[in-house]
């Protein structure tokens, strides 16, 4: 460290006054890596604090070897190649000399640790390659090729750097032939007709000869860890694989004509699918990926169905930091399509939060505005495995806009994939997003063709139920959930009958009673057991909650009637005076015939609203024919009291015990319905429904009606003569089925007029009594007609006059 003090105290002065221009900071120096000269160093980068190398010379400390430096770092800057260290940044003076790098570490690190081997193989794939390049393409010989100038990147790739002796031989003084044998363990590495001579017989040697040999070295070391004398190479082979081994030995021939090189070992080692060393899934899908952008479409497709099953065989290391940032640009560049995508989120899931963020977040978010609906569907499907990453405010704004526009593709797998997916966003979406748009679309989906999309809306519905507000709670779930149980397709009733289960907690006690309970009726003796089964689950967890809604409430709300003094006109010390005169208005309700009629009205009442819900016959008792206007009065008035609803059973359901516990567990088996194939909508006979047309009544498609109940049942054209048979069938006590009307709570308060016109039969009057009154009446009536009729014709005469 005291050098590093030292650097940073003189050595950064070889910026001179821009020193703060430089746009990395140099760190602590890697301990481990033991290089006579070179010294390496954590850094980072001043703009967004990224992770780089630094590797240092200083130049007063090591003058001999200057040039060497200088060429190394001259040489990095120039060449460019995938297999080598890049080159980032760096500085040179008379003082140090710096460059920076991708963060590395040095092979000998990964060696030590007992590596994969399928990371060794790559490594040497790589370094061969890196040779080729530098020996057939550059016209370059390296020289110094060995551990210790092999380094690794965060994915374990292997990486050449060391290019000290980096020369051409056409140079005028090629670096190789002065500079050869002052590297580290220069005569370990040299071929034999090296150690025979010097470095200057390398100008007379094919181009590959001295790297091929080193080639050799590093296969030995890769394997076998070190080794300490040539002769070892040849006749140990240790731990390198059988099928390596006859190339192997070909890199190290003792004559450098005879002597195979960089490109023969990758020939050799690619050349046999089933022999050959490279001929691995592992080198396969790394060479795939490099070259994914030249292959055909076929190709692609059978790449990415063998990398769902492979992929997970791989280093989890070189996975996150080699195979997904190639996988990220064919998915994003439309290479890989779809298909990436699934190998993607696998390798994805090991990535730390804030690494996940970088690199995938941003390509993901730019293929939701993808037209390709295979690419629509892979998002949809994989949306469990990003969605925590992304912020809410993103998803409000860049996500929900792309995939909404999933609920009307006309392609059925879109939609149904649309639904599934919006349930992973809703409780990031904001509350307007929620309450309206969403439920506009939702609205339309559950008329789709598709039965299982109409189901999956259901289900849906039902399990958002918990993120909509009060208010469109109200407005939404009940119209919803019970048009699913007029569906023609079994498993949307099933779904409409589990989302009412679920969601019972928002539902009024009154409108369990006056609108759930009925439409689950409905579907109790459904054609298919298994609607059946879950009709009756349901119906018992709104009956055990209704019944202990109706155990808290009071014994009656009706209220007592006044007590009246009655006098008997039998007995004539408590006759009144006025009881002997019938025709006074008011009094013969309470006069010698009407002996207890009050107390007769309120037993009536009484037996009316007692359990078992009977009737006794109703019979109104007048004293005679004129004080029958004062009776009808009082009937009419009684009736109007006793409304058609009030003489329902109050026990129609029965005392059924309710179910256990554990069906009141809502999301027991209540997943989103997986459609399959698609079939055609069967829909099963249903009674029609129809709104009522004494009651004006909106229906939208989750809306809710004005009245009591939704939906309204079809009445005869003659309603009025309707309600009155009604009521006769009240005032004889009979017990009729409900009509349809009942059923659905039609409101039954409307008295019809001839009703109140027919005055009720006494007791008290005979029959003819009552036919006389009423032709007296008539004909009174007629004398004031013509009486009025001859006063109007002499007026008229005497204004002619």
């Amino acid at each position: 460290m005291a050098f590093l003090s030292g650097f940073v105290k003189s050595g950064l002065s070889l910026l001179g006054k821009d020193s703060n221009a430089f746009p990395y900071s140099l760190g602590e120096k890697v301990e481990f890596y033991d290089h006579p000269f070179w010294s390496l160093h954590h850094g980072t980068k001043k703009e967004d604090g990224s992770r780089v190398s630094m590797f240092v010379f200083d130049c007063s400390k090591h003058r001999d070897r200057i040039q060497m430096a200088r060429n190394a770092f001259k040489r990095l800057r120039t060449l460019r190649h995938p297999d080598l260290l890049k080159y980032l940044d760096g500085v040179e003076n008379e003082q140090a000399i710096m460059f920076v790098t991708d963060p590395v570490e040095p092979l000998s690190n990964q060696l030590a640790q007992d590596p994969d081997q399928n990371l060794v193989l790559w490594g040497l794939y790589k370094i061969a390659n890196a040779i080729k390049f530098l020996n057939n393409d550059c016209s370059l010989v390296h020289g110094n090729i060995r551990t210790s100038t092999i380094f690794t990147n965060r994915a374990g790739e292997w990486k050449l750097g060391g290019l000290e002796l980096l020369s051409s031989m056409k140079d005028e003084s090629p670096m190789i032939l002065t500079f050869g044998g002052l590297v580290p363990d220069a005569q370990k590495y040299a071929p034999p007709e090296i150690k025979q001579s010097s470095w200057t017989a390398v100008k007379d040697l094919p181009i590959t000869a001295v790297d091929s040999y080193q080639l050799g070295c590093l296969i030995y070391e890769s394997y076998n860890r070190r080794f300490d004398n040539s002769d070892q190479l040849i006749h140990q082979t240790g731990s390198i694989p059988v099928s390596m081994v006859p190339i192997y030995k070909s890199l190290l021939q003792p004559s450098p004509r005879s002597r195979a090189d960089a490109d023969s070992f990758l020939d050799e080692g690619m050349r046999s699918k089933r022999n050959g060393f490279f001929s691995v899934d592992f080198i396969r899908v790394n060479l795939f990926l490099e070259n994914i952008s030249i292959k055909d479409q076929g190709e692609k497709e059978a790449f990415f169905r063998k990398l769902d099953a492979a992929v997970g065989q791989f280093p989890n290391e070189f996975a996150m930091y080699k195979i997904l940032p190639e996988l990220v640009n064919a998915f994003e560049f439309g290479s890989g399509g779809a298909k990436a995508l699934n190998a993607i989120m696998k390798i994805g899931e090991h990535l730390p939060d804030d690494e996940f963020d970088k690199v995938l977040v941003t390509p993901i978010l730019r293929m939701f505005a993808s037209p390709d609906r295979a690419i629509r569907v892979s998002l949809l499907e994989n949306m469990p495995k990003f969605i925590d990453h992304i912020p809410d405010k993103v998803i409000c704004a860049q996500i929900y806009p792309h995939v909404a526009t999933g609920f009307t593709d006309t392609v059925p797998i879109i939609r149904e994939q649309t639904i599934k997916a919006v349930l992973l966003l809703v409780p990031k979406l904001s509350e307007r997003i929620i309450n309206y748009d969403l439920l506009k679309y939702l609205a339309k989906l559950q008329m789709d063709q598709e039965p299982g999309i109409r189901t999956n809306t259901t289900i849906c519905l039902g399990k958002m139920a918990k993120n909509l507000n009060e208010a469109t709670r109200k407005k939404v779930l009940l119209p919803a959930f019970t048009r699913s149980l007029r569906d023609g397709f079994h498993h949307a009733r099933i779904a409409a009958l589990m989302a009412l289960n679920a969601t019972s907690d928002y539902y009024e006690p009154e409108e369990c009673a006056q609108r759930v309970v009925p439409s689950i009726a409905c579907v109790l003796l459904d054609k298919e057991k298994t609607v059946r089964t879950q009709a009756f689950k349901t119906m018992s967890s709104f009956m055990k909650r209704l019944e202990e809604e109706a155990d808290g409430m009071p014994e009656t709300a009706l209220e007592p009637l006044p007590t009246v003094a009655l006098k008997d006109s039998t007995s004539p010390s408590t006759e009144s005076p006025t009881s002997s005169n019938p025709s006074t208005p008011g009094v013969s309700m309470f006069g010698g015939a009407t002996k207890g009629l009050t107390d007769w009205a309120v037993s009536s009442i009484t037996r009316f609203g007692t359990p078992n819900g009977e009737m006794e016959p109703q019979m109104l008792v007048t004293v005679d024919q004129k004080s029958s206007n004062t009776s009808r009065a009082g009937s009419i008035a009684l009736s109007d009291r006793l409304a058609p609803e009030e003489t329902a059973s109050l026990d129609g359901w029965g005392n059924d015990e309710t179910q256990d516990d554990d069906l009141l567990n809502v999301n027991d088996g209540w997943e989103p319905f997986d459609s399959g194939p698609q079939e055609p909508i069967k829909a099963e006979p249903i009674t029609s429904i129809i709104p009522s047309n004494n009651h004006a009544s909106s229906v939208s498609s989750f809306g809710t009606t004005n009245n009591t109940s939704s939906y309204r049942s079809s009445s005869p054209p003659n309603n009025m003569n309707h309600k009155s048979q009604q009521r006769g069938a009240m005032k004889l006590g009979h017990t009729q089925p409900s009509s349809l009307a009942q059923a659905l709570d039609v409101d039954d308060s409307y008295t019809p007029p001839s009703a109140l016109s027919k005055p009720p039969t006494s007791s008290g009057a005979t029959n003819p009594d009552r036919k006389a009154e009423l032709e007296k009446k008539r004909e009174e009536r007629r004398q004031r007609m013509a009486e009025l009729r001859e006063k109007k014709k002499t007026g008229i005469g005497a204004k002619k006059l």
